[in-house]
């Protein structure tokens, strides 16, 4: 590295050394960023493969991406990073029981990304103070309800039932299915899952779609496979948040893959490291449209192509 080079580069890692480690940080050669990892492998590598071509593609400035999980970082040594990258929410979790045994990573900034809003833990901003934010995977519901008129506009009425994650959601929800011309119909429940199949029966009477929202309680891996059986039963149709459950029998998602945040994620690292700030917690700009054809077809239901509703579901002049 010539000398102008080393320079620039010091200099501006010396104006991101006071949000992390002063003095160490502005000596170092290039930047570095954890990326951690709720687990090896799978969608979380996909996600690291797409940041990294991102930020190639977007920025010239030269960082060492570290990935790895948590187990596997040196959280003893130093100097420790400018930013931490979390993918998952599992991640971000330990980040928050890591910080609270080892303080000096309070700080480090954190970027917590691909963890629904309910997962992103209110302990975090106490923990880590200003140097947290987010990306999350959840859908606006105004681009749920979008979604709902453009697929299925004969569904006028809209099941859901909420736990205690999904709750909070419920006000804007409501707003957003009624300006599209859409009825909440609803059930809640806040203490155990036991209530879950009284609950969606009494959905199944009252409405003629269930939609299925980021929820932990409720939508936990051991009763979604029945959730989803019960309505195929009921010949009532399900849209959710996750690609996953339509290969497993849902009609229709509208959900983030971990690889299409990773714009996001670039410019949200961009950002601090030139302006020592970063932004603000959000939901990914990026999403897709899932169909399961043979459900459709079960269903008696003819659907736009995937590609066809999100396509709608961009083009702001449309206003179905």
């Amino acid at each position: 590295m010539d000398h102008s080079r080393r320079h620039c580069l010091q200099t501006l890692l010396g104006g991101v050394a006071g949000l992390a480690l002063p003095g160490r940080l502005a000596q170092a050669a290039e930047a570095e960023v954890w990326v951690v990892l709720s687990e090896n492998g799978g969608a979380y590598a996909e996600a690291v493969r797409a940041l990294q071509e991102a930020w190639a593609r977007e920025f010239r400035l030269t960082l060492n991406w570290r990935v790895a999980t948590w187990s596997e970082l040196p959280l003893d040594l130093e100097p420790l990073p400018q930013l931490t990258v979390t993918l998952g929410a599992r991640a971000c979790l330990e980040a928050v029981e890591l910080t609270l045994a080892n303080p000096a990573l309070a700080r480090v900034p954190l970027l917590a990304t691909l963890l629904p809003q309910a997962s992103y833990p209110a302990l975090a901003a106490k923990v880590l103070a200003r140097n947290s934010s987010a990306l999350f995977l959840d859908q606006p519901p105004e681009r749920i309800a979008r979604l709902l008129r453009l697929a299925l506009p004969e569904h006028k009425r809209v099941g859901v039932l909420f736990g205690p994650d999904s709750l909070a959601v419920r006000p804007v929800l409501s707003r957003a299915l009624a300006a599209r011309g859409l009825t909440l119909v609803e059930q809640t429940i806040l203490n155990g899952d036991k209530g879950v199949y009284p609950s969606l029966r009494a959905l199944f009477d009252e409405s003629d779609l269930l939609l299925v929202m980021p929820d932990k309680l409720v939508y936990s891996p051991q009763n979604m496979p029945n959730i989803l059986l019960a309505a195929y039963r009921q010949r009532i149709p399900l849209v959710s948040y996750s690609a996953a459950h339509v290969r497993a029998g849902a009609l229709l998602a509208l959900h983030t893959a971990p690889a299409d945040t990773a714009t996001q994620i670039a410019q949200a690292v961009h950002q601090l490291l030139s302006s020592r700030k970063l932004p603000a917690p959000a939901l990914a700009d990026a999403y897709s449209v899932a169909v399961n054809d043979q459900v459709a077809r079960s269903l008696g239901l003819s659907l736009p192509t995937p590609a066809a509703l999100a396509l709608a579901l961009k083009s702001r002049g449309v206003n179905p």
